[in-house]
């Protein structure tokens, strides 16, 4: 079942910019033909941050936890090796969307085609914002302290101990401190990754960082617990013996359950 979900994701969905060919997982959405009167699809060129999960776990996919790490390339069959590129592009996409003012990534983004314009030159963009006029406010522009790049950065380190992830890892951290950290506690969205004077929203997502119920009303009190955004960045510059991929396999939403035969 996996194999076949990757091998259509990776003929229908995958896709490259013409400029640079920066790989991105195109959306597929249905629309009724009023003609044929049935259904047809339409492909997007648009990637939401939730994607950037998939470079990690593709890596994951081949290896399932287990070394040698990184694992033997003529080991590995055609389709694995397909897998394992393909996420290793995913996050190098998923990292260049953080390549903004704030150094922090928009909700969406969109990427050129070849029929627009500018796709010679121009990879990806975030719709609605208006890069000369930072007081232009996008829904798409949004930050809101998502998990999904340092997953994959996180994985990708314990699957091939290269430097880079953690390097790329601690550039986002330093962002969100700067951009979304609130003075008298806890950490907040923006409204627009292009600009260093941004709005901010007055919410933190619970995939960030929880806390105790009893102690929620005050975050300055409280005794929060790691999330997912949280949860991962720890993870990548933790030691491979904390829950180690082979042992563990981690929810949705970051809750590491321990492998076991039945």
């Amino acid at each position: 079942m996996y194999d076949n979900a990757m091998g259509l994701m990776q003929r229908d969905l995958v896709k490259r910019t013409p400029a640079n060919g920066v790989l991105y997982v195109a959306e597929l959405h249905p629309q009724y033909n009023r003609e044929t009167k049935s259904m047809d699809w339409k492909l997007y060129p648009k990637q939401d941050h939730l994607v950037c999960f998939l470079g990690g776990s593709l890596l994951l996919g081949v290896t399932e936890g287990k070394g040698p790490f990184p694992p033997e390339w003529e080991t590995l069959t055609a389709s694995q090796q397909r897998d394992w590129m393909t996420g290793e592009d995913i996050i190098k996409t998923c990292v260049a969307t953080y390549n903004t003012a704030t150094g922090l990534s928009p909700e969406i983004v969109h990427f050129k085609t070849s029929e627009d314009k500018d796709a010679d030159s121009v990879d990806w963009y975030i719709k609605g914002s208006d890069p000369s006029n930072p007081d232009v406010l996008s829904f798409d522009a949004r930050y809101i302290l998502r998990p999904e790049t340092v997953e994959s950065l996180f994985l990708a380190w314990r699957q091939t101990g290269d430097q880079k992830y953690r390097d790329q890892g601690w550039k986002i951290f330093e962002a969100i401190e700067k951009y979304t950290k609130v003075e008298d506690g806890g950490y907040t969205s923006i409204l627009n990754v292009n600009s260093t004077h941004t709005p901010r929203e007055d919410k933190m997502e619970t995939f960030f960082l929880v806390c105790r119920p009893a102690k929620c009303a005050s975050l300055q009190y409280a005794n929060p617990a790691q999330s997912e955004t949280l949860k991962y960045l720890y993870l990548l510059f933790s030691d491979s013996s904390v829950l180690p991929l082979d042992q563990y396999v981690f929810n949705t939403e970051a809750h590491p359950l321990p492998v076991f035969q039945p």
